[in-house]
């Protein structure tokens, strides 16, 4: 499996070119779905956030999650071996300045979402910036081919069951961490509402952010019809928040509202092939 991963990461990614995966993971996503693996996951997710689609309409629009999904997985593959004006050519970045050092004394925080490509916003962001992330993640069965394209341009990787406690020494000294946060959480985290339904949700930045009180950015890479992308930083103010239980449900609810927007205007580019309410009362998945 080492070989195959490397084989992978090496050989097919410098050689297939970046804007040619697209093209396969729509051809993969076929087969994916034709083949039902996850389907009706997914179908689940779109029928409880989508309620008034037509059933060919959720169809369609799981084919194309499939197919978005694949492309981000495949697309890092050649992700190391872009050049730097080639990356500066498929990722625009805006209010980029949010995340620069000047601004941040206290660190900054990036909370993004499995949408669109959410590799490529850490991995571009950050080296059009010329500043390290450091990226907190989970262990991945691929003999460390994705964290080696992750750090490749200077980010570093933070395992997930440290990254509570890096993360607070990091933002202390004025360092940018990346997270993902919108997968299903347990019932021990915050209570929230997306889509109309009880949902819930990383308590882990709002901790962070309560705290140690860094800019927070919510960002998403949002593919474009050439298959280019634009993400746009905003930051989400929480100066308001007290550092209480009830401080921190208000501020994930906002992170939640502003994934929830994007996921509204593109929703073919959120992963809806995870079980994102399998602890909300009431629902259960096939």
């Amino acid at each position: 499996m080492v070989l195959i991963w490397r084989f992978l990461f090496g050989v097919v990614g410098r050689v297939v070119p970046f804007g040619a995966m697209r093209h396969l993971a729509v051809l993969l996503a076929w087969c994916f779905y034709q083949a039902g693996l996850r389907r009706s996951v997914t179908l689940t997710n779109l029928r409880l956030a989508f309620p008034d689609l037509t059933e060919p309409e959720r169809n369609q629009l799981a084919r194309r999650s499939f197919a978005s999904t694949l492309t981000t997985l495949l697309e890092l593959l050649p992700l190391r071996h872009l050049s730097q004006s080639k990356l500066c050519r498929l990722l625009r970045v805006e209010n980029l300045e949010l995340l620069s050092p000047e601004k941040n004394g206290g660190g900054a925080l990036l909370l993004s979402a499995h949408f669109g490509n959410w590799e490529l916003l850490a991995f571009g962001a950050a080296a059009i910036a010329g500043t390290p992330f450091n990226i907190i993640v989970k262990q991945q069965r691929d003999a460390g081919e994705t964290n080696r394209t992750r750090t490749a341009r200077g980010n570093r990787v933070i395992p997930y069951e440290r990254g509570a406690l890096e993360s607070a020494r990091l933002l202390n000294n004025g360092g940018v961490v990346a997270l993902l946060a919108d997968q299903s959480a347990t019932t021990t985290d915050h209570p929230t509402t997306m889509f109309g339904i009880p949902t819930w949700t990383f308590s882990t930045p709002a901790r962070l952010a309560l705290r140690f009180r860094p800019r927070v950015v919510v960002g998403f890479a949002v593919r474009q019809p050439d298959g280019s992308y634009v993400a746009r930083l905003q930051e989400l103010h929480h100066d308001d928040l007290p550092d209480t239980p009830e401080g921190a449900a208000q501020f994930t609810q906002r992170y939640v509202d502003c994934l929830e927007s994007a996921i509204r205007q593109h929703p073919e580019q959120w992963m809806w092939q995870h079980r994102k309410w399998k602890h909300s009362a009431g629902v259960k998945y096939p």
